[in-house]
């Protein structure tokens, strides 16, 4: 009796511990996939916003606030294809269903834009849903949800048009609203796994874990590459530019080697839009992007790896530049920067060179010559450019305190800076 007794108190002991692990296994294991798919829904929310905005920006506000009616579409149909086919290569860059923008034409909601190749929407009336309605009303930066319309469910993302103080439409972006639900239907299945053999369960959640990590480290990379690089020459931004700057201060000032930092600015190229046609203009951009990156004696990828100095960057509409190593004297830089423009000219980069005379105005300032203070450092450069072009343009120009000396509130400016950078160093 006592021996029955204590056998059945153990099976159950065990049946309770059993109960108890697969319990705890299966609270830490919906946990953590909610955990997870929080996190992958916020990426993927953070997605949508992003190319949004990045769809935004490709529009021509003035001319989509005009397009009222499908004869004011066919009247800048020219313009309206291109901003359609960019549109289009944004959403393939990125995975997107699809980019549409709406306005408010004649008391209806209507598409303007629509990416989708197999159906004409132009000016088809849309039932706004409420992530639509949010971005209409300017209540926020955007609005955020899922949309299911009789073209499917999405997890949508919608940001206003503003021109003049007012919202003139709105443009959104659609993603198939599938990850988040195959998310949760896995956890289902995983905890039934679970009951059965804790260990398939436990292999099946590494596996999905594993998937998850990878989306969002992928979201976050392309996210990276929104903020950090130029969207048409493929070079780092302004804002790359700036941080790579920090970092190589801090490299420098161990290593002590020294670099030029030069501002370059293309001359004539208002002429090439005007003359040519902006396609024309962002055509010679690139092509002088790459001609930039065909110099370096290290190339540059996503990210500089350590040891390289040499970047090239976009940081304006036809402003760039260009961070060379090594460079420590004026005789030096001077020596640069006419390798640089002697090989731009000689090379024919483009096609429009020659035809508009388009040439380089370079603005030279010196790491740590001239300053160690890198606002400093691009101010000179800026004021040797300027030089450079008030000199009969295509030429470069060394900074020398001289050109600050007619500048009282650029003097003041760099003298307040360096009080500021010897404060804090």
């Amino acid at each position: 009796m006592k021996k029955t007794s204590f056998r059945s108190i153990s099976i159950l002991a065990v049946i309770v511990f059993s109960l108890i692990v697969i319990g705890i296994a299966v609270f830490m294991t919906l946990k953590n996939t909610d955990d997870l798919t929080g996190i992958l829904e916020e990426s993927i929310m953070n997605s949508l916003i992003s190319t949004s905005i990045a769809a935004r920006s490709l529009l021509d506000i003035e001319a989509f606030d005009s397009y009222n009616s499908i004869e004011d579409v066919n009247r800048d149909r020219e313009s309206y294809d291109r901003v359609l086919g960019r549109l289009r290569t944004l959403q393939t860059q990125l995975g997107a269903e699809y980019i549409y923008a709406i306005k408010h034409v004649d008391g209806k909601f209507v598409f303007i834009f629509d990416t989708d190749e197999e159906v004409d929407t132009l000016f088809r009336e849309y039932e706004l849903s409420t992530v639509h309605e949010r971005a209409f009303l300017g209540g926020g930066p955007a609005g955020i949800g899922k949309v299911e319309d009789e073209y499917g469910r999405f997890d949508t993302g919608a940001v206003p048009v503003w021109r003049l103080g007012r919202i003139v439409g709105i443009i959104c972006t659609d993603v198939l609203d599938v990850f988040i639900e195959q998310s949760r239907m896995a956890a289902d299945r995983n905890s039934a796994n679970l009951i059965v053999t804790l260990t398939f369960t436990m292999g099946l959640l590494i596996a999905i874990v594993a998937l998850l990590m990878r989306s969002i480290r992928k979201m976050q990379d392309s996210l990276f590459k929104m903020a950090n690089y130029d969207i048409l020459t493929g070079l780092p931004n302004r804002q790359f530019m700036l941080t790579y700057l920090e970092e190589l201060g801090h490299k420098t000032k161990r290593s002590g080697e020294p670099f030029a930092f030069m501002l370059i600015d293309l001359d004539n190229f208002k002429q090439v839009n005007d003359g040519a046609g902006h396609d024309a203009g962002d055509e010679l951009l690139c092509h002088f992007g790459r001609y930039l990156e065909s110099i370096h004696n290290e190339s540059v990828s996503f990210r500089p790896h350590a040891g390289a100095l040499n970047v090239s960057a976009r940081i304006g509409g036809d402003e760039f530049v260009q961070i060379v190593p090594g460079i420590g004297s004026i005789y030096d830089a001077e020596n640069a920067a006419r390798t640089l423009l002697n090989n731009f000219m000689s090379q024919a980069v483009s096609r429009y060179v020659e035809k508009y005379q388009v040439g380089m105005s370079i603005g030279i300032a010196l790491y740590p010559y001239h300053t160690e203070n890198f606002n400093v450092l691009i101010k000179y450069a800026d004021m040797a450019m300027y030089h450079a072009k008030k000199s009969g343009k295509n030429t470069f120009s060394v900074y020398n305190d001289e050109m600050s000396h007619g500048d009282v509130d650029v003097r003041d400016d760099i003298a307040t800076e360096r009080r500021q950078f010897r404060a804090t160093h």
